[in-house]
């Protein structure tokens, strides 16, 4: 951000969705900080200006995640072979919400978000510095007899 020397826009925005997180912050409770913090930035400041926006921001990231609906009793995953169920296997509740008047969509009662590997590790490759830590157990010799780290020993 111009001016700004201690942030930039991209530290602001993933400040503004960790406190999004850790607070349970509703999208609307987003847009209001936003809306805030832009008020008493200079004029001209290109934060983005709503939950949206700024979700579209991280996108390229590859932080992508996967919604996989799930027994409130955590039976059963409604994934890949269950993925047409509506009632689970083992206890019986139902995998929606009574639909109301107000809802006319199918509302899950429980959402697991499962999070791939591999494009997390591909962004640690990315990263020469993290990269060298990454590769660290396979580029490093031991010395017989020395134990340095864990990996020296047997188990």
């Amino acid at each position: 951000m111009d001016g700004c020397t201690n942030h930039n826009k991209l530290s602001v925005v993933t400040q503004v969705f960790t406190n999004k997180s850790d607070h349970r912050l509703s999208e609307a409770g987003y847009d209001k900080i936003i809306k805030w913090a832009r008020s008493i930035l200079p004029e001209g400041n290109r934060l983005k200006e709503n939950f949206y926006a700024a979700k579209s921001m991280m996108k390229p990231f590859g932080l992508e995640y996967q919604k996989i609906d799930m027994c409130p009793n955590f039976c059963v995953l409604y994934y890949l072979e269950n993925d047409e169920l509506t009632k689970c296997m083992t206890c019986g509740h139902s995998r929606y919400k009574p639909r109301t008047r107000r809802v006319k969509t199918l509302v899950a009662y429980k959402k697991l978000r499962y999070f791939p590997i591999t494009p997390r590790l591909q962004r640690l490759f990315m990263s020469t510095r993290t990269a060298e830590h990454m590769i660290w157990h396979q580029s490093h010799h031991a010395v017989d007899g020395v134990m340095v780290h864990p990996s020296n020993g047997e188990a």
